[in-house]
C-alpha cells in the first residue's frame, strides 16, 4: 500500500506527487477527483490550504456500522486527508481532521482501526494523534490573540477544561502581555497555569490578570516577571559631599541633599513593606472576597504608584531645564 509523504507544509511544486497523482486518478474514475470535493464542500480553491472552518463538524458513527463509507463520507475523508498533507505543522486543521476521521470511523474502508489507519497512512503514532486532536479546540479558542504550536495547546487544554474558554484565553492574553517582546512559550504558559488558584476560587476571567501580576510580583512566577533595566553605570564622583564639594554647590544646599536621600530611603522602605504586605494572592483573595471594593483598592494603589512615578520623572525633567 502506498504511505502518503507526511510533509503537511503547504508546497506545491510543478511536478505532482506521484502518490498523489495516483490517488486523484483513482479518485477521478470513480467520478469524484479530490479537487472536485473541496471545491464542492467548501468553495475553495484546491491550490490555496484548507482553514478550520472549511472542515465538517467532528460526528460520531457506532462501532457496530460495518457498511462502506457513503458517498458524503469519502468526500469527509477525502477533505481531512487533504487538510493532513497540507498543514502537517497545523495543530488546528490536522487535529480537527484526524478527529473527525476517528470520530466517524472514516478509516473503516481501508483499515480496521484508528491507530492501524495512522500507523500505516500517515505513520504517526496514537499517542501524536491523540494530542492533535486535544489540541485544536484549544488553538482554536486563542487563535484571534496569536497562533500556538502543540506544545502551548498542551498547557492551556487543563485551563479550558477546568476553568472555561475564556478564562483559558485570559490566561494565553495576559502571559503574552507580561512577556512582552520575548516569544511565549510552554513553559511560561505552564508557570501561569501553576499559580492559579482553584476553580471555585477564581470568580471572574479577568481575575487572571491580577493572579499573575502578584504572582510575577512576589517571585511565584519568575518567567512573567519584567525583565530588569539595564542601568549604565555611572562614574564615582570625585569628591564627596560636604568636604571637597565644587565651589557651585553651597552648604545649605549639600544638607537639602542628604535630607532628600533619607527621605528617598525611607520611601522605599516602606513601598518594601506595601510589596512584601500584598504579595502571596492578597489581591486575588481580596477581589474574591469582595470585588467592588478590592478593586476600588487595587486602583489606588496602581494611581498612588503612578503618581509617585510620574512625581519623580517630573522632578527629574525640572532638574534637567
Amino acid at each position: 500500500m502506498n504511505r502518503p509523504a507526511l510533509n503537511m507544509v503547504s508546497t506545491r511544486s510543478a511536478e505532482p506527487d506521484v502518490d498523489q497523482a495516483t490517488a486523484e486518478t483513482q479518485t477521478q474514475e470513480s467520478g469524484r477527483s479530490a479537487g472536485g470535493v473541496v471545491a464542492t464542500l467548501t468553495g475553495a480553491d484546491v491550490s490555496t490550504p484548507l482553514s478550520v472552518t472549511q472542515l465538517p463538524t467532528p460526528y460520531d458513527v457506532a462501532e457496530t456500522v460495518t457498511q462502506p463509507l457513503t458517498d458524503k463520507e469519502r468526500e469527509h475523508l477525502a477533505m481531512c486527508e487533504q487538510a493532513l498533507r497540507g498543514f502537517r505543522k497545523s495543530t488546528i486543521v490536522a487535529g480537527k481532521a484526524l478527529e473527525i476521521i476517528n470520530r466517524a470511523r472514516l478509516y473503516r474502508d481501508t483499515h480496521p482501526t484508528f491507530v492501524e489507519y495512522l500507523d500505516d497512512v500517515w505513520e504517526i503514532r496514537k499517542s501524536q494523534a491523540y494530542r492533535m486532536i486535544e489540541a485544536w479546540p484549544v488553538a482554536v479558542a486563542v487563535s484571534p490573540i496569536g497562533d500556538i504550536n502543540e506544545g502551548q495547546a498542551r498547557e492551556l487544554r487543563p485551563v479550558l477544561k477546568e476553568y472555561g474558554q475564556e478564562a483559558a484565553v485570559a490566561l494565553y492574553r495576559e502571559v503574552k502581555e507580561l512577556r512582552g517582546d520575548r516569544k511565549v512559550t510552554a513553559a511560561d504558559l505552564a508557570e501561569a497555569r501553576a499559580v492559579l488558584p482553584p476553580p471555585t476560587r477564581l470568580a471572574r476571567p479577568d481575575q487572571v490578570r491580577d493572579v499573575l501580576l502578584v504572582a510575577a510580583a512576589d517571585g511565584r512566577a519568575p518567567r512573567l516577571a519584567a525583565p530588569e533595566p539595564q542601568v549604565p553605570a555611572q562614574a564615582s564622583p570625585d569628591t564627596t559631599p560636604g568636604a571637597d564639594a565644587p565651589e557651585s554647590v553651597t552648604t545649605e544646599q549639600v544638607h537639602e541633599g542628604a535630607e532628600a536621600i533619607a527621605i528617598l530611603e525611607a520611601a522605599v522602605a516602606q513601598q518594601r513593606q506595601i510589596y512584601d504586605r500584598i504579595g502571596g494572592g492578597v489581591l486575588a483573595a481580596a477581589l474574591l472576597y469582595d470585588p467592588g471594593r478590592g478593586e476600588r483598592l487595587r486602583h489606588e494603589l496602581r494611581q498612588y504608584a503612578s503618581r509617585t512615578a510620574y512625581r519623580m520623572r517630573d522632578q527629574a525633567a525640572d532638574d534637567d531645564t
